[in-house]
């Protein structure tokens, strides 16, 4: 019970003084550079008889800028962060080869439960691919991925975060064939608050 009562405090109880802290740091015109590396690997949602066990790892620079105040109070207070992203995957797996281009980025950060700030995100975007695979044959792709993941202030401004992506990359019909693929990435990274 007491160590229940402690993980409590030490995470913020709702509507405790970290909820204003984190309010501040993602005030209105707060703008935000992370660095981000992930990891995947293709997954089979489809079930398709045949896949080409895609794995790649890579790197994924940010920036966003906070257009917004903060809404809701308390423990459902909560902020949007759009932004963009840019990135390179490094894929192992079933050859080598590269892709990379530019994503829009939207996250939704509730910040009203403490210093572990959880989130939900989207991106979107598009770039270009040395990647032929039976999934898709094309020197260009688009990228969509959604996902779940926490941050956590370390010291003020400065915050690790982790979350979980759901990945599809296609050439969206351009060419043929265009099934895509689609992988489970996880992302670490590291973000600087400036105000």
């Amino acid at each position: 019970m007491v160590a229940t009562a402690a993980l409590w405090l030490a995470l913020g109880a709702p509507g405790s003084a970290n909820a204003f802290e984190a309010a501040q740091a993602f005030a209105k015109g707060t703008k935000i550079l992370g660095l981000q590396v992930n990891g995947g690997v293709q997954n089979n949602i489809q079930d398709e008889p045949t896949t080409s066990g895609i794995d790649f790892i890579g790197l994924q620079p940010r920036f966003s800028y906070l257009p917004f105040e903060p809404f809701g109070s308390s423990w459902y207070a909560a902020v949007m962060e759009p932004g963009v992203e840019g990135w390179v995957q490094y894929y192992m797996h079933p050859q080598t080869a590269v892709a990379g281009g530019l994503k829009a980025t939207l996250r939704l950060h509730a910040i009203g439960l403490g210093p572990l700030i959880p989130y939900l995100e989207g991106t979107a975007g598009a770039g270009g691919t040395s990647l032929d695979l039976i999934e898709s044959r094309s020197r260009f792709t688009f990228i969509f991925e959604g996902g779940a993941g926490a941050s956590v202030f370390v010291v003020p401004g400065v915050a690790l975060n982790a979350v979980y992506r759901l990945q599809h990359a296609s050439n969206g019909n351009t060419s043929r064939p265009n099934r895509g693929y689609n992988a489970h990435t996880g992302v670490l990274g590291v973000s600087f608050f400036f105000h």
